[in-house]
């Protein structure tokens, strides 16, 4: 998977919500920030990559 360089920004830790569950979970933190992708930590402990606006972050 190819990634832009990691910026560190404010949304790192926050809460966030998927908005299309991942085998079937859909809470989680946000671990990272790649501008437009963002990595996700769900509850059950798997990280995923998302697009930044298929994700509710809560601040």
């Amino acid at each position: 998977m190819f990634y832009e360089e990691e910026q560190a920004t404010d949304i790192i830790g926050c809460p966030c919500t998927l908005l299309n569950p991942y085998d079937g979970y859909t809470d989680g933190e946000v671990v990272g920030d790649y501008g437009y992708e963002i990595v996700v930590r769900l509850n059950n402990g798997k990280e995923v990559v998302e697009y930044r606006d298929e994700v509710l972050i809560y601040d």
